[in-house]
C-alpha cells in the first residue's frame, strides 16, 4: 500500500474507526445469529449465543477492541450511528430474552432490559482480563456465565 492510498479512502481518522466499529458489530451479529441458527430451544439459543460471544471477544480481532474500547472517540453523526448499530446487535438479545420470558423460563422480578445490560457487560470485559492459556478457558467461562443465569435469573 502506498503511504497516501489510506488517505484516499478515508479521509479521517474518525471515518477509519467507523469501519473498524461496523465492521466488529458485523462479525458480532454474524456470529451470534449463526450460533443459534436453527435452534428452536430458546434456552439453548442463549446458552450458544453467550458462548459464540465470548468466542469473538477473545478470538483476537482488534475490530472488537475498538469496538469495546474507542466508541466514546467518536462524535455527532459517527456516534450516532455505531450507537445505534449496537442497539441492533442488542435487539438479537433482547429477542431471545423475550422468548424466554413469553415461555415463562425467566423469573417475573428479572428485568430483562438490565439482565441483558449488564450480562452484556460483563461478557464484554472478559475481553480484558482473559489470558489465552491462562486459568480460565473460553469454554470455562461460559459454563460459569450460563451456571449464574441457569440459577440467578431463569425459573426453577
Amino acid at each position: 500500500m502506498l503511504p497516501g492510498s489510506l488517505h484516499y479512502r478515508y479521509p479521517s481518522k474518525e471515518s477509519i474507526l467507523v469501519d473498524l466499529m461496523r465492521l466488529a458489530l458485523e462479525q458480532a451479529s454474524t456470529a451470534l445469529s449463526e450460533a443459534i441458527r436453527g435452534e428452536s430451544e430458546p434456552l439453548e439459543q442463549l446458552r450458544q449465543g453467550i458462548n459464540a460471544h465470548l468466542e469473538l471477544l477473545v478470538g483476537g480481532s482488534d475490530m472488537v477492541y475498538v469496538l469495546l474500547f474507542e466508541w466514546r472517540s467518536l462524535h455527532g453523526e459517527s456516534r450516532q450511528e455505531m450507537i445505534d448499530l449496537r442497539d441492533k446487535y442488542e435487539l438479537l438479545w433482547s429477542a431471545m430474552l423475550q422468548s424466554l420470558s413469553s415461555q415463562g423460563l425467566i423469573r417475573a422480578d428479572v428485568d430483562r432490559d438490565l439482565l441483558r445490560l449488564i450480562g452484556l457487560g460483563a461478557l464484554n470485559w472478559v475481553a480484558t482480563w482473559f489470558n489465552e492459556g491462562g486459568r480460565y478457558t473460553v469454554k470455562d467461562v461460559g459454563d460459569f456465565v450460563w451456571t449464574v443465569i441457569k440459577d440467578g435469573v431463569l425459573k426453577r
